[in-house]
């Protein structure tokens, strides 16, 4: 029998939170719920998920990316696969936003809000060789 993939979520938005647990456990992840950065590192070094999906903006502007960089930061999450997600408009004025190259990196960013099927197939191609 092969184990539930752990899948971390780590927004402020509790409706976003229980609404996006459902539709994974659904589909048979075993989901880790977050309400800020803080708690949501502290919840990476105890669970060790598969993969993580961070709100780019929650008590800060910059928590998402915070979280990121402390992640990244450990060696197992060196190659955990993070996303980050975010309600900014990113075709917008930031479209030509290109991080530093010393910044950590996102395998996905992703737009809220989101599809179900969308966030289940990039995860479902994230994970589907680990």
């Amino acid at each position: 029998m092969t184990a539930k993939k752990k899948i971390l979520l780590i927004d402020d938005d509790k409706d976003f939170l229980f609404a996006t647990k459902l539709i994974l456990d659904n589909a048979g992840y075993e989901v880790f719920l977050a309400e800020d950065g803080k708690t949501g590192v502290n919840m990476w070094q105890s669970v060790v998920p598969d993969l993580v999906i961070i709100d780019m903006m929650m008590e800060t502007w910059g928590e998402g990316f915070s979280v990121l960089t402390k992640i990244r930061a450990t060696d197992a999450g060196k190659n955990t696969p993070l996303f980050m997600l975010s309600a900014v408009d990113l075709q917008g004025p930031y479209s030509s936003y290109q991080p530093p190259p010393d910044f950590p990196k996102l395998n996905r960013v992703l737009h809220k809000p989101i599809k179900a099927d969308e966030l289940l197939g990039f995860i479902a191609n994230e994970l589907k060789d680990r």
